[in-house]
């Protein structure tokens, strides 16, 4: 290692600075807007005792004629809030309608709850019981349960391409960590 070069300092955070969205972030006039519907997923195999929430965004040019892409969020509700740091309803309406990115669905998963109510509120509050367990593991669990429970579900309504090339998954934080394993 070189020891004669200056150490950078960390970056740290500035509470006094807020990241803006960019245009593609925004509604804009005329373009048509896809449509997401909530489910429950209750039985769990993969991962027993557990449920939870997942959404589905299905843009307005999809055609079931016509395979889309696929894109699947952790932490699912965090991604679907038009006011939220991510908007990425509004950001794929934007750049499907610009022909910027595919006809994309995307699939918005929460961790499992063991429980057998759901809180109140979908969301962080209080925080799912297994997400850890789910997200962080570094195993094969999180990616069976998409192929053999969610995904089927999700292609019972919908056509997705078999590509791996149109397939995507993200996430942040432990959802990052999930994501990078399922890949």
């Amino acid at each position: 290692t070189n020891t004669n070069r200056p150490r950078r300092q960390p970056v740290r955070p500035r509470p006094d600075v807020r990241y803006e969205h960019g245009p593609d972030s925004q509604r804009k006039e005329g373009v048509p807007r896809g449509q997401i519907t909530h489910h429950q997923w209750r039985d769990s195999k993969v991962f027993p005792g557990t449920i939870r929430h997942y959404s589905i965004y299905v843009p307005a040019q999809y055609d079931a004629a016509k395979p889309a892409a696929l894109m699947v969020f952790q932490d699912g509700h965090t991604y679907l809030k038009e006011d939220g740091d991510f908007r990425v309803p509004i950001v794929f309406d934007n750049l499907i309608a610009a022909k910027e990115m595919p006809v994309t669905i995307g699939v918005f998963i929460d961790p499992g709850f063991k429980r057998t109510e759901f809180p109140p509120e979908r969301g962080w509050r209080p925080e799912p019981e297994n997400r850890s367990f789910e997200y962080d593991s570094l195993g094969p669990a999180y990616a069976e349960f998409l192929l053999t429970e969610i995904l089927p579900e999700v292609r019972k309504l919908y056509t997705i391409t078999d590509d791996p090339e149109g397939h995507a998954i993200g996430g942040i934080s432990s959802g990052g960590i999930c994501a990078w394993t399922v890949a």
